[in-house]
């Protein structure tokens, strides 16, 4: 398995963000201390963000080593994904773990995916997920735990420090998520179940008054439904099929649909499916097929 310094080498993150004092100047010409820090990369030679006093810095080196050291007992450790914004702006890094579990035919992968931000745009979080690998379909179940997102205050270290339990504790758990999908598989359902899960996450359904909904929402309910038919059609008509018809959309259609929206951030899907509207709609998902295994 690669060391954490070569994960950072080989993925551009191998900077340290320094958080520096400032001065104002007065009328007088005096000079003062300012309340604000400017974080600055020296590998760049630029200031990223201006930051008040109670901004804890976080780095790259002690956030991946802490992660990998959780991941170490569950199989090779690989880079999924790796970018960095604006010379540390914004990070992510996913590391997958060699080593598949199966359901209906579907092999199912599971990685790590750390984000952390240096523009006050997120603080450091870290999502364990899944990926279907015949699809690409993406799914996160932990990212909201109060345990794996901090902002980036004096609380966060110790978070840090401790992240490597919680990735064992998390990954020991997901384990059971593959006993759960393999239910999913098992519970057959009609496919009108369909109309109760598009109400579910978008609050609306084919049967509902859609006389008062803008065209742009009715196209995005018969996206849902489109994706539902085809997961089914490919999956069956049970559970898992239903589930995937979801994460089909928000992996493939909602996110990309924002990334073109955003020129030049392409990468940062992840970001969306573990913090934006896909989140969400996959977490609504998942509560709603739990309830009927």
């Amino acid at each position: 398995m690669k060391t954490v310094r070569e994960i950072l080498v080989e993925n551009n993150l191998d900077f340290r963000i320094e958080k520096l004092p400032t001065t104002a100047t007065l009328p007088n010409g005096d000079v003062i201390p300012s309340p604000y820090f400017n974080l600055y990369n020296p590998s760049t030679g630029k200031i990223i963000h201006s930051v008040k006093d109670g901004y804890e810095v976080t780095q790259n080196e002690e956030i991946v080593t802490s992660v990998v050291e959780g991941m170490k007992n569950y199989g090779e450790v690989s880079v999924q994904k790796a970018y960095s914004i604006g010379g540390g702006k914004r990070v992510a890094l996913q590391l997958g773990i060699e080593g598949k579990a199966t359901v209906n035919g579907d092999d199912i992968k599971r990685f790590v995916t750390i984000i952390d931000s240096n523009d006050g745009t997120t603080g450091l979080g870290v999502g364990i997920g899944d990926m279907t690998m015949s699809c690409k379909n993406q799914f996160f179940a932990f990212y909201r735990d109060s345990q794996v997102k901090a902002r980036h205050t004096k609380s966060v270290r110790a978070k840090i420090n401790n992240l490597h339990v919680m990735i064992g504790n998390a990954l020991s758990d997901s384990l059971k998520l593959v006993d759960l999908y393999r239910a999913f598989e098992s519970t057959s359902v009609s496919r009108n179940l369909a109309d109760q899960m598009v109400n579910q996450v978008i609050g609306f359904n084919r049967v509902s008054d859609l006389s008062e909904k803008r065209q742009n929402s009715i196209d995005k309910m018969d996206r849902i439904y489109a994706n539902i038919h085809h997961q089914m059609d490919e999956k069956g008509n049970n559970l898992w099929g239903l589930h995937s018809g979801i994460t089909r959309y928000t992996t493939h259609e909602l996110s990309q649909v924002k990334a073109k929206q955003n020129t030049g951030r392409a990468n940062q899907q992840i970001e969306r499916m573990l913090m934006g509207n896909a989140y969400k709609m996959n977490q609504t998902s998942m509560n709603f097929v739990k309830e009927l295994v």
